[in-house]
């Protein structure tokens, strides 16, 4: 990577561009660009933008994108943008393209940052070789599991565990997963907890609350929880709620006892409901595999350009090969 490669960052909602490079033993970027989905047609169109704006010119590429990479080809999940690895070597002329999921990139770039620089949510002790946990809410829901290879290191195993079906425990929730279901049939973790189900949550709780819906920002949301409305107090709780049971279960799943680091836009907003006793409960509470999770720790990664640190790790690892 001594010229650079070229990484993207492509979320539902915003892009982001760079170009990075290892110096001094760290992973650089420059040329940084963050730009709205919304103001274009295609990826095409806002990659051509970039790379108009930057004049950055290089050999290879690495994207990391909001939705199931298959044959090096993918449609974002929350955005109707194909993506395909060799017609963008034909249009743009590059020699390399790596297509991955954006949270497979989140979940490569923890070994990038000392822990130290996360927001502890919930204090505990990883297990040394366990797998980690790389899971949270912004526009969807992501999840990636990061386990380190025998001869050094790292691999990622990621796939759409945001999609795995909402639990709901308490009667409030399942009112909530009630009215959901009935206008839309499947109930997901990223239905409940992420940007793109937050109207849908909205609405079910103004029918539940019986009160008239209001188009509110999320800003405006949570300026109103924080004032003391009960509605958007509990929305709010909920929604913190779905994300450490989420978290709690994948963790029984993949023996992820090397800890838990959540990432996405909605898992910074939130970050205070996340360190609450209850939530904290909702993550550890498993009857008799509750001795499981007690002693596992949660992190908050809040850096921005972590995936595009995440994309340049896997292309200089994989490009190795």
């Amino acid at each position: 990577m001594r010229a650079g490669v070229l990484v993207g960052d492509i979320g539902g909602t915003n892009v982001r561009f760079a170009l990075a490079s290892r110096k001094g033993g760290q992973l650089r970027i420059e040329h940084f660009e963050k730009l709205a989905g919304d103001d274009f047609g295609s990826f095409d169109a806002v990659l051509q933008e970039y790379l108009d704006r930057t004049g950055v010119s290089v050999a290879a590429a690495c994207f990391a994108l909001a939705g199931p990479v298959e044959n090096q080809e993918v449609t974002l999940t929350n955005r109707g943008w194909h993506v395909s690895a060799s017609a963008l070597k034909t249009s743009f002329g590059f020699q390399e393209v790596c297509l991955i999921n954006d949270f497979h990139a989140m979940a490569r770039s923890v070994p990038e940052f000392a822990f130290e620089t996360f927001d502890c949510v919930l204090p505990g002790t990883p297990q040394p070789g366990a797998p980690v946990l790389v899971a949270g809410p912004g526009t969807g829901f992501g999840v990636a599991t990061l386990l380190t290879e025998p001869a050094g290191g790292w691999r990622v195993i990621s796939g759409e565990g945001g999609h795995m079906a909402y639990a709901p425990r308490t009667d409030v929730e399942h009112e909530l997963a009630r009215v959901l279901t009935r206008d839309h049939g499947y109930v997901s973790n990223e239905l409940v907890a992420s940007g793109s189900g937050l109207d849908e949550v909205y609405s079910a709780f103004c029918e539940m609350f019986g009160r008239e819906r209001v188009a509110l920002s999320p800003e405006e949301m949570r300026q109103r929880a924080d004032a003391g409305d009960e509605l958007f107090r509990t929305l709010i709780a909920v929604r913190a709620l779905a994300v450490m049971g989420a978290a709690g279960d994948l963790v029984l799943a993949n023996g992820a006892l090397g800890g838990v680091v959540l990432a996405g836009g909605v898992s910074e907003r939130i970050s205070d409901f996340l360190k609450t006793s209850e939530a904290r409960q909702r993550f550890v509470a498993r009857g008799p595999m509750s001795q499981y999770l007690e002693d596992c720790p949660v992190w908050l990664m809040r850096e921005a350009t972590a995936p595009l640190i995440g994309a340049a790790a896997y292309y200089e690892q994989h490009a190795r090969l």
